[in-house]
């Protein structure tokens, strides 16, 4: 299973990436902003869902990782076709839809399972 990887360069002070508040959140803001994408790139528009896998944080780094995988019903995008679709917004669009810049997004290949 291949996975997408965002990194973003900050979150707000009160935004705790080690909660699950915050996986919550950025499922929903992730979600939103693949509907743009699919929308805007592709003209179409299904039901696409996102489940975080990882939050992490390094220790003195404002930058948190986000991994996670993108569902089409039942179906799994590979991380190539999500991170590529993302690819075609802007880099301010990606980040006006999770509230946070991104410094990275891109494919993985995953050590979870489906």
């Amino acid at each position: 299973v291949s996975v997408c990887t965002d990194i973003l360069q900050f979150v707000g002070a009160v935004d705790d990436p080690r909660s699950c508040q915050f996986s919550q959140m950025m499922e929903e803001r992730l979600k939103k902003v693949f509907s743009e994408a699919q929308s805007k790139v592709l003209g179409v528009h299904s039901k696409l869902s996102v489940q975080m896998l990882s939050v992490s944080q390094a220790a003195g780094s404002s930058a948190v990782s986000l991994v996670y995988s993108v569902k089409n019903g039942t179906v799994f995008l590979n991380g190539t076709t999500a991170s590529n679709l993302l690819g075609q917004l802007s880099s301010e669009l990606v980040g006006y839809f999770l509230f946070y810049p991104p410094l990275i997004v891109a494919e993985r290949k995953s050590q979870f399972g489906r």
